[in-house]
């Protein structure tokens, strides 16, 4: 997948989700023309993916983690870091079978620093997740209150549900 800067913007954004940036901010950070900064940010907010606010004489955007269209696109991005994950990874294959047999009982999948991170919902009981070696198990709540923790996780299973928490 030919990464375009629309996606670049999306991902520069999705780093934290609290913080403003502006136009010059966006263009400096990835290294592009600010006129090709300003047309692509343009046409994501005109899309909704972003959400642009005036703070006296500076425009600054922000994700709008509550659009599906926001949602979608990062759940791209996470689908190439998956992938990008998977070809260097040797037992990327055994983890992908894991999932596929407990996906039903699991919102999402994270790992980060070859720990594999498990989002259950609230009140699950009677799943055993032995399967998964080196895991963590926790819910919605867990991961909320630590979400800057889990922000640069690579997800596996559930971009979606994952990156609509964290716009909770």
């Amino acid at each position: 997948m030919a990464v375009t800067l629309k996606y670049r913007i999306i991902e520069l954004l999705s780093k934290d989700s609290t913080e403003l940036y502006s136009v010059s901010d966006i263009s400096k950070k990835l290294g592009v023309a600010y006129s090709h900064a300003h047309t692509s940010v343009s046409t994501l907010a005109k899309e909704g993916a972003i959400t642009i606010k005036k703070i006296g004489n500076v425009s600054v955007c922000r994700l709008d983690l509550k659009q599906p269209l926001a949602l979608s696109y990062l759940s791209t991005i996470e689908s190439r870091k998956a992938a990008e994950w998977a070809a260097k990874n040797p037992h990327s294959s055994k983890i992908i079978e894991k999932i596929e047999q407990a996906k039903d009982n699991i919102h999402s999948v994270l790992i980060k620093n070859n720990k594999i991170i498990l989002i259950v919902p609230e009140r699950i009981t009677g799943v055993d997740f032995s399967a998964f070696r080196n895991r963590s198990v926790m819910n919605r709540t867990h991961l909320l209150r630590n979400r800057h923790y889990y922000k640069d996780c690579i997800i596996l299973h559930g971009a979606e549900k994952f990156w609509s928490f964290m716009g909770e």
